[in-house]
């Protein structure tokens, strides 16, 4: 269970990064993970959507035509080789950030989380704000992916058939004992309370009772695999993954 972080919003470097290029810093705070449980929780999440966007984006590589038998001139298959390099590309990034995750899940001393839910994603299994669909390669497959990977503050609109319908959810009280799950509305708010969890529990346990995994069980460090050694390593792939130089997720 996580309940809401107050008045934090707008302090990371993601949204001083909105706050340069003219977009506004996210309302909500990260969730607060006060717990080992909780911080394998959302790093398992955040696992799976790595895994599912990594298919949206390979779907649609793989529905552009290959050949001028497919009705194709010469130019033209010369530009759609070009976006398909482009679009496998950017799955590859995506891969990059499910390498990420789990070398954080093993130095914490977790298991390497990589089960997803099958496509059609099943209803209400990620918040109303993250749709996840196999779509061809188009208008509405872009549309789609900007919405996906756009930073925190940035408005955008999902492409159409796929807007999220919000649900009614109950308010917390500040004299309710039991707190309720807060859903994250971007995949940058996700990591950028994965990146505040890991900061709370070190400060609060220390390095030595969080990074508890075996080095030998990470994956490699190169080809932008950070290899997790302490809390200053930590941020790094929840830096990465939040698209500090790769695409929409920069702004």
């Amino acid at each position: 269970m996580t309940t809401p972080l107050q008045n934090t919003g707008g302090q990371g470097q993601l949204a001083k990064l909105l706050e340069a290029r003219g977009g506004s810093a996210a309302p909500e705070g990260p969730f607060v993970i006060e717990h080992r449980e909780a911080l394998i929780y959302m790093l398992c999440e955040a696992a799976e959507l790595e895994h599912l966007i990594m298919c949206q984006y390979l779907y649609a590589a793989f529905s552009l035509k290959q050949r001028t038998d497919e009705g194709l001139t010469a130019d033209e298959l010369t530009t759609v080789t070009r976006w398909r390099a482009t679009i496998t590309h950017v799955a590859s990034q995506e891969m990059l950030h499910l390498a990420l995750v789990q070398n954080v899940l093993s130095a914490i001393g977790a298991a390497p989380h990589l089960s997803r839910p099958n496509l059609p994603q099943p209803a209400r299994h990620y918040p109303p704000g993250v749709t996840l669909a196999l779509l061809p390669f188009g208008e509405a497959a872009l549309a789609h992916f900007m919405f996906l990977e756009r930073p925190e503050g940035m408005q955008l609109d999902d492409a159409d058939g796929l807007a999220a319908i919000q649900e009614a959810v109950p308010t917390m009280e500040s004299g309710d004992i039991v707190p309720r799950l807060q859903d994250f509305g971007t995949i940058g708010h996700l990591y950028r309370s994965i990146e505040a969890g890991l900061a709370t529990l070190t400060e609060k346990y220390g390095e030595q009772w969080l990074f508890v995994g075996p080095p030998r069980a990470q994956g490699p460090g190169h080809r932008g695999v950070v290899r997790m050694v302490g809390s200053r390593r930590g941020h790094r792939p929840c830096q990465r993954a939040t698209g500090r130089g790769h695409h929409p997720r920069t702004g």
